[in-house]
């Protein structure tokens, strides 16, 4: 099935029971900001940390409650009413160590809606894929991770051939099927450092960016994209539509183009239109074609 948005968090503590914490050092609420704003561990890290610096206290950690070790100082972290763990510290104050674990989960609590409120912002509504606006970011920040890792970067652009003639013969709600039917599909298929996204009614790209060196000099992935754009464009071919009935079964096909870094390109613009490129070049071809580049089988 098509991904689909997380559900909004629960309201908050009250104001009135922030815990009186005294932040000292070097660490401050800045290095909390950047941490949670530009950083994928979020501020976790950098608050215990700061717990550390400010209190002197020694192995201090986030624990679930079942790695408890008895004996050791422990309070309940609660982020958003629901418990994210315990806060454990040796030798320390209960009433103090009480308060800097509600100190911790405001902190929590704040980056977790920041990062919720990232991905309502970044998803599209109607499919789950990610959207236009996020796939020009992560494309930029593959591409620079590419370079320094000398590893290729692949984009596909694709549409579904003939897609506005379906929607109007099944209608609206139909079409709307088909569009989340084929990202759950794609989903399926791509591996999880790959994205799908997108970009615009019924035109998708996809970033194929695995950037992990092969295991062994020489050696290549398991799967590569080609394999992996061939093996979607057949399986959307056999897709079924039970809700739209029998008329409805096996009749879709796509038309797409990739471009690779950096042969095809080294800045996300140049991989983009040369990708639409290929794209028109497969529906010039008589549709039902990906048109590919070099590259591609190594990405």
């Amino acid at each position: 099935p098509a991904a689909s948005a997380p559900s909004p968090p629960a309201a908050s503590a009250p104001a009135e029971s922030v815990p009186r914490v005294t932040v000292t050092g070097d660490l401050g609420d800045t290095d909390l900001l950047h941490a949670m704003l530009e950083t994928p561990g979020g501020v976790r890290p950098v608050a215990l940390a700061l717990i550390t610096q400010s209190t002197g206290w020694e192995g201090v950690q986030l624990l679930e409650a079942d790695d408890l070790t008895p004996g050791i100082p422990a309070a309940t972290v609660m982020v958003d009413g629901v418990s994210a763990g315990v806060l454990v510290a040796e030798n320390a104050p209960a009433v103090t160590l009480a308060a800097w674990a509600e100190w911790l989960g405001r902190w929590l609590t704040a980056d977790t809606r920041y990062r919720h409120a990232r991905v309502l912002a970044d998803r599209d509504d109607l499919t789950g894929a990610w959207n236009r606006r996020y796939f020009r970011r992560f494309l930029g920040d593959v591409i620079e991770r590419g370079r320094a890792c000398r590893r290729p970067v692949t984009v596909m652009v694709f549409d579904i051939d003939d897609f506005k003639q379906y929607n109007d013969r099944f209608g609206h709600q139909a079409g709307d099927e088909i569009l989340r039917e084929t990202v759950g599909l794609l989903d399926s298929v791509i591996r999880r450092c790959d994205r799908v996204c997108r970009i615009g009614g019924d035109e998708f790209a996809v970033v194929f960016a695995d950037l992990e060196a092969p295991r062994e000099s020489g050696s290549r992935h398991p799967e590569s994209v080609e394999l992996i754009a061939r093996r979607f464009q057949e399986q959307i071919g056999s897709m079924r539509f039970p809700k739209l009935g029998q008329d409805a079964r096996g009749t879709l096909s796509i038309s797409g183009g990739l471009a690779t870094f950096p042969w095809d390109g080294d800045r996300p613009e140049a991989l983009l239109a040369l990708a639409d490129q290929r794209a028109l070049e497969s529906k010039r071809r008589g549709k039902n074609h990906l048109t590919f580049g070099a590259g591609v089988s190594d990405g």
